[in-house]
């Protein structure tokens, strides 16, 4: 049993456009996602257009059962490669063709968005019209009006690229986003659902999300969205406390998630928590730098009911500057430590298959593993995921090749040191196929498509692997994220050596391109 809070209630009839606003992923997902409510939000704000959700499995709206062939714009949300098969059996679901071409001119135009979509597109391009590099927010508002303008959008495609941001495949595109924050849309009025099926529930409970800041630029060279939304750009303490407020009584919710590449270097953090936790609010947040980590901003997040601290070590020293985290063991031990006494749960993340690691480093790893182990007051009170390391594109690392069969053994090799529920690795399988999508070309289409049919099996996916070489043209060099290769490639090189390259914000600007 699932009912609904701020349900956007339009009569179809009376607009210019209806959008369908699309998640790959199941419902628990999708309400989790800051992106989706700020597209729904945003839209519907507009008295031309009714924005309604599809959500996977699903090919018909939540909001009036209409099915997506239906409707005139139809929008997925990318944020995942593993998500891509599903955009094809909503398609299909929905009465479209799966192929761009086997459409009919009368048909809704079908674009995409989200990270994937800035990164890479290519792997989607055979099913996808248009793509949207960057904000929402920066690209939208021009792209619906020259949607309208248009007799038959889908046969007029070429029209959209004078929009900045929007991507057609074989044309460059420059990425396009917001300049601050206060372009940034607020999605005060958020959809709230309510139910007691732990499968509907939203990754943060009954809370709603608020947005800190966009970008980063710590410089973590395995981060794709690090390198995607330079510079970092957040919303002044009062602003965020405003829209608190503001998102607090159009929900009824008094928990609020606060959400953001880089939650926890906002310039006034331990302020904000403290103010929020003052007026009354719970909180809660998906991960901190442990850096950040202070005895202050520990006791004000413990008496908001945080329970649980999520930090990411990513591995040990040796890989730590490799990957550009000058981030020591002793620092780790001391944020676990004080997180324990504060009679707090913690959750760790951490990366195997990274470029140099060896055997030695693995057997560190362990070690560190654990000793922080031994500090947990329970077993139930440190939980431990590792993730195999997945090269992205527009990263230092995306030269650098997956080997599965070296990650399988690594992850055997730690499932065996760690039997317990509290430690949990990632299946290399499906990262292996998450390496493909992620960087491969358009080609990759034909295979997704073969794997709609019938499951595609490890040595195919093997077999389509690619193997870029730092003078290889990659399928996404027509995409300019502001970020130059040139920058990318001096952080491969220094990344191989050990050598790190200071925090821009801190010790000034590194010339990666990104900012203006």
């Amino acid at each position: 049993m699932l009912q609904e809070h701020n349900v956007v209630v339009k009569n179809p009839q009376r607009v210019e456009l209806r959008f369908a606003s699309c998640y790959p992923n199941l419902y628990r997902s999708a309400m989790s996602s800051l992106g989706f409510h700020i597209i729904y939000d945003f839209l519907n704000s507009r008295e031309d257009t009714y924005c309604e959700r599809v959500v996977y499995p699903h090919a018909r709206s939540l909001e009036t059962g209409t099915q997506l062939k239906h409707f005139d714009m139809v929008g997925f949300s990318l944020q995942y490669e593993e998500n891509y098969l599903h955009v094809l059996e909503m398609l299909q679901k929905g009465g479209l063709a799966i192929r761009k071409e086997d459409r009919k001119p009368d048909d809704p135009l079908v674009i995409a968005g989200g990270p994937c979509a800035t990164s890479n597109p290519l792997p989607m391009t055979p099913f996808v019209d248009l793509f949207l590099v960057g904000d929402g927010e920066a690209i939208l508002p021009h792209f619906l009006e020259v949607f309208k303008e248009l007799r038959n959008p889908r046969e007029e495609l070429q029209k959209f690229l004078e929009i900045k941001g929007v991507y057609l495949p074989d044309n460059p595109v420059e990425i396009n986003l917001i300049p601050d924050m206060d372009q940034a849309w607020k999605p005060v009025h958020q959809v709230i659902p309510e139910t007691r099926e732990k499968s509907l529930t939203p990754a943060f409970g009954r809370s709603f999300l608020l947005e800190v800041s966009r970008g980063c630029t710590r410089g973590c060279r395995f981060c794709m969205a690090g390198c995607l939304y330079r510079p970092r750009r957040e919303v002044p303490l009062e602003e965020l406390l405003e829209t608190a407020e503001a998102t607090r009584e159009s929900t009824g919710l008094n928990k609020v998630a606060l959400i953001g590449a880089a939650v926890s270097d906002h310039s006034r953090i331990e302020d904000l928590c403290q103010s929020l936790s003052e007026r009354g609010f719970q909180i809660t947040l998906p991960s901190l730098r442990v850096e950040a980590v202070t005895d202050q901003l520990l006791e004000i997040l413990k008496s908001s009911g945080l329970k649980t601290v999520t930090l990411a070590p990513e591995s040990t020293w040796n890989l730590r500057k490799v990957i550009n985290k000058s981030l020591t063991d002793e620092d780790i031990f001391q944020v676990v430590k004080k997180t324990f006494q504060e009679e707090m749960n913690v959750k760790l993340y951490f990366l195997v298959g990274l470029p140099t690691e060896t055997g030695k480093d693995l057997e560190e790893v362990t070690k560190l593993i654990k000793s922080l182990q031994k500090e947990a007051p329970r077993k139930s009170s440190l939980r431990v995921s590792v993730n195999p390391f997945i090269p992205k594109p527009h990263t230092p690392f995306q030269w650098h090749h997956f080997n599965y069969k070296e990650i399988k053994s690594k992850v055997n090799i730690l499932n065996q040191e760690f039997r317990s529920r509290y430690f949990k690795a990632e299946s290399p399988r499906s990262s292996l196929i998450q390496y493909v999508l992620s960087v491969g070309g358009a080609d990759m289409g034909d295979a997704l498509e073969r794997s709609l049919q019938h499951k595609l099996y490890l040595p195919e996916w093997q077999k389509l692997a690619p193997h870029w070489e730092l003078t290889s043209k990659l399928p996404w060099r027509n995409i300019q994220v502001g970020v130059d290769d040139e920058f990318l490639k001096d952080e491969y090189e220094k990344a191989l050596k050990g050598e790190f390259t200071p925090w821009c914000e801190t010790f000034g600007c590194q010339n990666c391109g990104a900012c203006e």
